[in-house]
């Protein structure tokens, strides 16, 4: 059974839960295009974040960056008690904002960990007040959850966590699987390093490990592949390039004739 306390405001919500048992909607690996901050007052177990697991326990607190893939892994027989929010950076000041790209800017990685002798002591009470938030009229309510945000920004500030680091190999296959979803978008190197929350150098030398060709050399050969066989079903050599994502014919025909050893018209 699970006693859950929750409100939302736009893009904000906040949850505080008391799991009595193992409720196997916890196994489930998912995300969300929010902040998620969770933090562990009872049970143990491990928590898994773009493939990478670490144990849980009481006083453990966890940050995740919007679009990341997690799930919580219970010991069994575990009571599980937590409180966690979602929230999005609109929804917070330009100084605790800061703070925050801050607290996640100090290595590569998609999250941050702190265990209980790391935190700061006043990050409990911030959570109760949140709790607390719930009953306030709705412009009182904003006012001070934005506040709250703020103090819970400080507080992780001072407080010494560690990064949870994306290994290469599974940053290699989410950006593959990125690109292949989004192949007909224009995609740059600089959208793929903001999107997966690392540099461009951090990306590429993953990619390349992972798949063995480069990111341009990927996007570029399956858009000429895909082209080649719009182009076999009657669509125009220009008509194709401009379909399968490619900004400029030029461009398009040098790839061509590279990985298909002919011309598009041929």
């Amino acid at each position: 059974m699970a006693n859950i306390c929750s409100y939302s405001m736009g893009n904000f919500d906040f949850a505080y839960a008391i799991d009595k048992e193992r409720p196997e909607r916890l196994d489930e690996r998912h995300c969300h295009d929010t902040y998620e901050i969770l933090y562990v007052l009872s049970g143990s177990g491990r928590f898994v974040v773009e493939g990478t697991s670490f144990a849980i326990k009481p006083g453990t607190l966890i940050i995740i960056r919007p679009f990341e893939y997690h799930s919580m892994q219970l010991n069994p027989d575990s009571v599980y008690e937590r409180y966690v929010i979602h929230f999005a950076d609109v929804h917070m000041v330009d100084d605790a904002k800061n703070l925050l790209k801050t607290i996640l800017s100090d290595a590569e990685g998609s999250g941050k960990l702190y265990t209980a002798p790391s935190l700061s002591s006043n990050i409990l009470p911030v959570f109760e007040r949140f709790d607390m938030a719930g009953s306030l009229p709705v412009n009182e309510k904003i006012i001070y959850v934005k506040t709250l945000l703020s103090e819970m920004m400080v507080f992780l500030s001072i407080s010494g966590g560690e990064q949870i680091s994306i290994n290469e190999a599974e940053l290699g296959a989410r950006v593959i699987r990125y690109l292949n979803e989004n192949i007909y978008r224009n995609i740059s190197l600089d959208t793929l390093a903001r999107r997966f929350f690392v540099s461009k150098y951090y990306l590429c030398r993953a990619f390349k490990k992972h798949n063995g060709v480069s990111v341009h050399g990927y996007v570029n050969h399956k858009r000429v592949l895909y082209a080649k066989q719009l182009i076999e079903q009657g669509e125009t050599a220009s008509g194709a390039a401009y379909k399968v994502g490619f900004g400029d014919y030029s461009a398009f025909y040098r790839a061509y004739v590279k990985i298909i050893g002919k011309s598009p018209t041929a």
